[in-house]
């Protein structure tokens, strides 16, 4: 109970996330057992000892650079050239980049700002309404950490002892049939309010388009097929990840230059360093939480109480959807991951697919307001109320829910990749 309390009344007074889990930990232990503090020390650096997490600040650096450069506005093009001429294209083509560029940030507020910037002033030029324009990227954005390769799923990693490289495969049907849902919702909307493209691309214009777009367009295929064909491990994709980006925007494209690169690398340090450290803390609150045999207690509860597989799933996206919206995806996962684990393999629930239904809750969490991070994204770059942001992203919000539920109680969406790797 003092943990719980200390917990909650130290984030309400806003407290950072990870001092929160370490303060609470430490009155956990100094409250429940007498054990030297210096096990406190000794637990922070288990949970920093693991090879996957260098590949955190590798793909966060990566995908901060590929949104500073010029990789989003190639996808774009791209994207615009093929999917234009049919109702409703470019707002297609928008989806279709924000899923593309996903694979390259792995973040969804860096998806929103890069492919946003761009593509929402231009669709409003075009003739598409803004409510249309800005709903479309808001919720496009989110694909970003659903999408290989994501930091918060290799957090989920982490703290649930999976295979980065099954977790990663898991999200790619998901989140084609999410952009794939939402395109299709696009094109029978245009379609009813008769919008259709007017650009049209000379042959010159398209191979102009195709010689430049390559580079944007070979990065996933690279990274991706060195996991997935087994040629890297997730950490030397991270890094052949952040190699590639760089060498692509400075001397490909000639966008950014050195001193940039180093102002976002330094950015993406700091970011990293937030993550890893609230990793680090939250192996002392596992640490407590196991020596107390809460975990065993709680799936003892639950296996009392809820008899159903259904219910029980419905549980779990009620909790990570509310949770998402105050705490952060990898706080979150490391500090109720551990929790619930022993209770997945009462009702037959994969980890992998856990891990999925937690990306996809909170990805609902970062569209919902009041708290929804892709909507400040939004708001910021277009000066727009969180009342008419909102009203926009509506439809997509909706269809992201069904989705998310379709894959919860579907497991085969997102465990089918996955377990033809075991083949």
């Amino acid at each position: 109970m003092i943990v719980v309390i200390s917990f909650f009344l130290l984030l309400i007074l806003g407290i950072p996330v990870s001092l929160v889990v370490l303060i609470s930990s430490v009155l956990g232990i100094v409250a429940f057992s007498d054990i030297s503090l210096m096990l406190v020390a000794e637990q922070m650096f288990n949970g920093l000892n693991n090879f996957v997490l260098l590949g955190i600040p590798f793909f966060i650096m990566a995908g901060n650079i590929a949104a500073k450069g010029s990789i989003s506005g190639h996808l774009i093009n791209v994207m615009r050239m093929l999917l234009g001429p049919i109702k409703g294209g470019s707002v297609i083509a928008g989806i279709c980049a924000c899923a593309f560029f996903a694979a390259i940030s792995g973040s969804s507020m860096a998806t929103v700002v890069a492919i946003g910037t761009i593509m929402i002033p231009a669709l409003i030029e075009m003739g598409y309404p803004e409510e249309m324009a800005e709903g479309s990227i808001t919720a496009g954005g989110s694909i970003g950490i659903l999408i290989p390769p994501s930091a918060p799923m290799i957090m989920i990693c982490v703290a649930m002892g999976t295979s980065v490289g099954k977790q990663f495969m898991a999200g790619f049907i998901p989140g084609i049939l999410l952009a794939a849902v939402w395109c299709v919702y696009i094109y029978f909307k245009c379609k009813k309010s008769n919008i259709q493209d007017t650009k049209v691309y000379t042959k010159e214009e398209k191979k102009e388009i195709w010689k430049k777009s390559i580079w944007a367009l070979l990065y996933p295929f690279i990274v991706l097929g060195g996991i997935y064909f087994g040629f890297a491990t997730p950490t030397e994709a991270a890094a052949i990840a952040l190699i590639y980006v760089i060498l692509i925007e400075v001397f490909v494209y000639k966008t950014l230059t050195l001193g940039q690169i180093a102002q976002e690398a330094y950015c993406a340090l700091k970011t990293s360093g937030s993550i890893i450290f609230i990793i680090s803390c939250a192996a002392v609150l596992n640490w407590l939480i196991t020596t107390q045999q809460i975990p065993a207690l709680i799936s003892g509860m639950i296996a009392e109480y809820v008899s159903n597989k259904v219910i029980f799933i419905l549980i779990l996206v009620a909790i990570f959807f509310i949770a998402g919206c105050f705490m952060d995806l990898i706080a979150l996962i490391v500090i109720l991951g551990p929790i619930l684990a022993p209770t997945l393999s009462i009702f037959n629930i994969d980890p992998i697919l856990f891990g999925i239904m937690c990306v996809m809750c909170v990805q609902i969490s970062y569209i919902t307001p009041p708290f929804g991070l892709n909507l400040y994204a939004t708001m910021g770059m277009r000066k727009r109320t969180m009342m008419q942001v909102s009203k926009s992203i509506l439809p997509y919000l909706l269809i992201l829910i069904v989705v998310t539920l379709a894959v919860c109680f579907i497991p085969q969406i997102s465990l089918f990749l996955p377990n033809m790797m075991n083949v």
